[in-house]
């Protein structure tokens, strides 16, 4: 098997960047995605699958959060007031939301077990907003 690229590492390194991603973390992914602890290690289809992954396409794990719980994650961001000028969900906002408190880098590399975290948080901070919405009518 061949090893990663330089063009592919740099690609690597971009992504993280634009995600927000130190080294720490960016290893930390990369080892969940291939199981491997450096880039150096990683074939050219492992850094394909990593790219694809920080680029936003779904990583095809058994655990990923279900399309389901993404839109539910979706939703629960909107009601928020999460969204752009354009009433669009902000990924940078959820992301934030994400990696702040789940020490995940984008809501996308949630697994199941975390997606219903954050889905509970969310829908915690939902209620929250509803009750203050109450008392001040």
């Amino acid at each position: 098997m061949r090893n990663i690229t330089p063009a592919q590492m740099r690609r690597i390194w971009a992504l993280a960047r634009d995600n927000g991603m130190d080294t720490e973390l960016l290893h930390l992914y990369v080892s969940r995605i291939t199981e491997k602890e450096s880039l150096k290690e990683l074939t050219i289809m492992e850094a394909v699958k990593v790219i694809d992954a920080l680029a936003g396409k779904p990583v095809e794990t058994a655990d990923h959060l279900s399309s389901r719980q993404e839109q539910y994650l979706i939703d629960l961001a909107k009601q928020l007031g999460m969204v752009d000028e354009d009433g669009n969900l902000d990924r940078k906002r959820l992301d934030g939301f994400c990696r702040s408190r789940y020490s995940v880098g984008s809501y996308t590399w949630l697994n199941r077990s975390q997606a219903g975290k954050v889905i509970e948080g969310l829908k915690a901070m939902v209620e929250r907003k509803g009750h203050e919405y109450e008392e001040s009518n």
